[in-house]
């Protein structure tokens, strides 16, 4: 890679984490999360039983996570979709974000349940380039101490250009772990200029410290083997004390092992642009629609009264059960 280039998308991608830097939330979960404990496999039940008292087994990473979280889109009150969400355990950003060269304004009026698709619609406003701040969308989960687990995110995104949108675990801008689609950079067929990113998913985990040199950092191009803009696809990371793995529709697509966050945090989904040429580019001339169809969060915390929870429940449950989670679903 060019200097020059490393040097573009160095810069850019410190510009794409402070876009990441979640207001502290007053609110507190009064939300009872579900949990796990480590049983005989024969034990293991199907992941659509209604209550996993004693966790969830992932079999890919052979591992048992105490917590669930998940966003269903189709038992979402679309007349108040903040209130509905908060349920579900997620909270609706409300903020503007300073960026250059255009601001990002975060509205819950850029949030919309589709009957129709039946999802969750984060929209980039589309209007004129001339714009100062760009209308945009952002959940978050209100349990901001996660640490470790599944991440899956099922979603369609917008073939109008100009948009990044973001699936990702975040603390900080050093404890990071993204899977971005930039909605200019798709299906481009043209040699990039310097320091704009390969058309594909950007996948990374932010370096440590701000002296470490971003490693963990790679473009999984589409080449004809799905159409993100065409049809839901499974987006998912599965992070361990040993690495982060990347999935893609149930196919691995690489494995980080260095610079690994070991610190809790929470997890955003946003749509947003800057006008940052270098990273989503535009603002969109029309919408830019992020579809979420479902997200499911499997992990442990470091909350000490959500564990303590969990632990007395699975201890008094009268069947010790464990949900075997499936691998995947796409299309």
């Amino acid at each position: 890679m060019k200097p020059q280039l490393k040097i573009f998308l160095y810069l850019a991608l410190l510009v794409v984490t402070a876009q990441a830097d979640p207001l502290k939330h007053a609110l507190k979960s009064r939300r009872t999360y579900q949990a796990l404990y480590s049983r005989d496999a024969d034990e293991l039940v199907s992941v659509n039983v209604t209550n996993c008292v004693c966790g969830y087994y992932i079999p890919e990473t052979k591992q048992t996570f105490t917590h669930h979280i998940t966003l269903n889109p189709s038992a979402l009150n679309s007349s108040d979709l903040t209130t509905a969400l908060y349920k579900q355990g997620w909270i609706v950003s409300d903020r503007d974000q300073t960026s250059t060269p255009k601001n990002i304004k975060y509205t819950p009026s850029n949030l919309k349940y589709n009957s129709n698709t039946k999802a969750l619609e984060l929209t980039v406003s589309g209007g004129s380039s001339s714009r100062g701040s760009i209308p945009s969308a952002e959940i978050s989960t209100i349990m901001d101490k996660i640490l470790y687990g599944s991440f899956r995110f099922d979603v369609r995104v917008s073939s109008v250009a100009g948009a990044c949108s973001g699936m990702f675990f975040y603390k900080d801008d050093n404890h990071e772990i993204d899977i971005e689609i930039l909605t200019s950079h798709i299906h481009n067929t043209t040699t990039q200029p310097d320091g704009v990113p390969k058309p594909g998913v950007q996948l990374t985990v932010q370096p440590l410290t701000k002296t470490q040199v971003l490693s963990n950092y790679r473009v999984v191009p589409f080449d004809g083997r799905f159409d993100p803009t065409k049809g839901y696809h499974e987006y998912r990371f599965d992070w361990l004390k040993s690495g982060v793995k990347y999935i893609i529709d149930g196919s691995a697509y690489g494995t980080y092992t260095r610079f690994i966050p070991k610190t809790a945090g929470q997890v955003l989904i946003n749509n947003w642009s800057n006008g940052n040429p270098y990273w989503p580019a535009g603002p969109p001339l029309q919408n830019s629609i992020l579809s979420v169809r479902s997200v499911d969060i499997y992990f442990n915390t470091t909350d000490t009264k959500e564990t303590a929870n969990w632990n007395a429940a699975c201890k008094k449950a009268s069947s010790k059960k464990i949900c075997n989670v499936p691998k995947s679903k796409s299309g």
